[in-house]
């Protein structure tokens, strides 16, 4: 026999309890309704909807657009979510989460963004780290191998100073697979001892402190590039991206084709 498709079970519940046509219609989609369609297609008010979640198997999230899930789609999509993220630690062990919008768009397909807040909020193994979302137990655990290779990446920036090499030729030659090399570096750039001025351009933190300092060291004083130049020592390959830096940081202001230090 045909299994009754939706509206026709809803039509067969009309005088059934509001938390039933609620689970019913709720429970059709797998990231649940918002109130305002729930409200047009059961005739219930939105009070009367509210209270009846409350007192059933359905979850109403009032913020930031009143929805109602069940709680049986909520807990399976938390499930989901933390298989998802089991599979990011193996593959990316590295890595210190998950970006949450590939996580959103790989499990939440066409739902709300804010169903996935919901859903790790019901899953006690997930935590949400600003844009990043990892399981409560992943922590980067560095093998002897990575731990020597992140120390030779660090120290070619830091001994480097301002006249930096190529990123690329730094990982390739820190002695792990380039891979693992591009994760080390974020590490370094993440814990901000490395600073990414350009896709090729990468400095030590104490590099860009010396920089501010020496360049201080000037306040008041109007500059050309040459004379940046002939302070720092580094070639114009270095040194209109450290002045762009230097305007972002505030510690200088272009004024056409000079700048003065604040």
């Amino acid at each position: 026999l045909r299994r009754p498709q939706t509206a026709e079970r809803l039509k067969a519940l009309a005088g059934a309890p509001a938390a039933e046509r609620l689970t019913l219609l709720a429970g059709a989609s797998p990231h649940g309704l918002p109130l305002a369609e729930l409200v047009a297609r059961t005739g219930l008010t939105a009070a009367q909807i509210e209270a009846a979640a409350g007192a059933g198997p359905v979850v109403f999230l009032p913020q930031p657009e009143p929805w109602l899930i069940t709680g049986a789609a909520l807990e399976a999509l938390a499930r989901r979510l933390v298989a998802a993220l089991e599979e990011f630690h193996r593959a990316n062990p590295l890595l210190p989460g998950m970006p949450r919008e590939a996580l959103r768009a790989r499990e939440l397909g066409g739902g709300p963004s804010f169903l996935l807040d919901a859903a790790i909020g019901a899953a006690p193994r997930i935590v949400a780290e600003g844009d990043l979302v990892r399981l409560a137990e992943h922590a980067v655990r560095l093998r002897e191998e990575e731990a020597e290779a992140l120390a030779r990446i660090e120290r070619a920036f830091e001994q480097a100073g301002l006249a930096v090499p190529p990123t690329s030729d730094v990982l390739a030659q820190c002695g792990v697979a380039p891979a693992r090399a591009r994760a080390l570096l974020q590490i370094l750039l993440r814990e901000k001892r490395l600073v990414r001025l350009g896709d090729e351009l990468v400095f030590h933190a104490s590099a860009l402190d010396r920089l501010r300092g020496l360049v201080a060291a000037h306040r008041g004083e109007r500059f050309t590039v040459a004379e940046f130049k002939d302070w720092t020592g580094v070639s114009r390959k270095y040194a209109i991206p450290l002045l762009e830096y230097l305007d972002r940081e505030r510690v200088t202001l272009r004024q056409g084709d000079t700048r003065v230090v604040l």
